[in-house]
């Protein structure tokens, strides 16, 4: 009995040593940089859409990540999301954007979002999780606000209007007065025409660049982080609106400086509060390459 009783513990872990070796050759193999949730806001109102976004990146060069799952998001209503995934040099950068509404005031937990994939660094299957998040739903009345503030908006342009018309009489009894008197007096001298416009300058791309190193050096935050981001993303002639992926399609960042660049700001701008410094830093590193491939 004690032999049966010890093959067929051995079966049974040989099973179960089998089914986890299978599973871990069906996930995909990484090696895990950063997994972050965050928020565009701590603060959202009832019935205000937000957003809460999952951040990934990796070593490896993926065209697509699986296994990720999302935040279990029951006490809001989830609106739609949007999936970014950049592989370069540096690794994959996925990014995922969920729209969502809370629809009662009060504090609001997030879970993190998980990811299993094979560890490349030991080839063991494993989970990897994000940060929890805890926000603060405002409250309501937000249409009753807006409402009593557009009739005191009304009030105050109808009391406007009459001070307008007051002002407008009496300015021109005054210039009637004035002009009755000027009639007796020699006509003025005609003024001098003003000074010309000082010649607008424009600043060479390595100058701008320079500047935008200049102020992340000098404060390194994540506003200043966007700002600068911001003027890049300007500079090569994109919108404010653009994603990294719309920029990245552009013909100026086939230049490897520059989609080095571009990404590097992106993640200073949107990393997690602990790759803030690190993210800046290398931001700093990409403007100097940058640099030294502009004339």
């Amino acid at each position: 009995m004690a032999a049966r009783a010890a093959a067929a513990i051995a079966l049974a872990a040989a099973l179960a040593l089998a089914a986890g070796t299978a599973a871990g050759q069906s996930l995909a193999r990484l090696t895990v940089r950063s997994f972050a949730l965050t928020s565009d806001t701590l603060h959202p109102r009832v019935d205000e859409p937000f957003h809460l976004i999952v951040t990934l990146r990796v070593r490896e060069r993926e065209m697509q990540i699986a296994n990720l799952d999302l935040p279990l998001l029951a006490d809001v209503e989830l609106l739609g999301d949007e999936r970014q995934t950049v592989s370069g040099s540096g690794g994959t950068l996925y990014r995922e954007t969920i729209t969502v509404v809370a629809h009662r005031s009060g504090p609001l937990a997030i879970a993190p979002a998980t990811l299993q994939a094979t560890d490349a660094r030991d080839g063991r299957a494993k989970e990897w999780y994000t940060n929890g998040l805890t926000i603060v739903v405002g409250g309501a009345g937000t249409s009753a606000l807006r409402s009593g503030a557009a009739e005191l908006l009304a009030r105050a342009l109808g009391v406007a209007r009459m001070l307008v018309w007051a002002l407008g009489i009496a300015v021109v009894v005054i210039a009637v007065v004035m002009l009755l008197r000027r009639r007796r007096r020699a006509v003025a001298a005609a003024p001098a025409p003003p000074p010309a416009p000082p010649p607008i300058v424009s600043r060479s791309r390595r100058q701008r660049l320079d500047d935008a190193l200049l102020v992340l050096r000098a404060e390194r935050t994540r506003a200043a982080a966007v700002a600068v981001r911001g003027a890049v993303w300007k500079m090569i002639g994109a919108n404010d609106g653009a994603t990294l992926g719309d920029v990245l399609r552009r013909r100026d960042s086939f230049v490897p400086e520059t989609r080095e660049l571009l990404i590097a700001l992106e993640r200073s701008a949107f990393t997690y509060d602990d790759d803030l410094q690190p993210a800046i830093q290398d931001a700093c590193f990409a403007l100097e390459r940058a640099m030294e491939t502009v004339p």
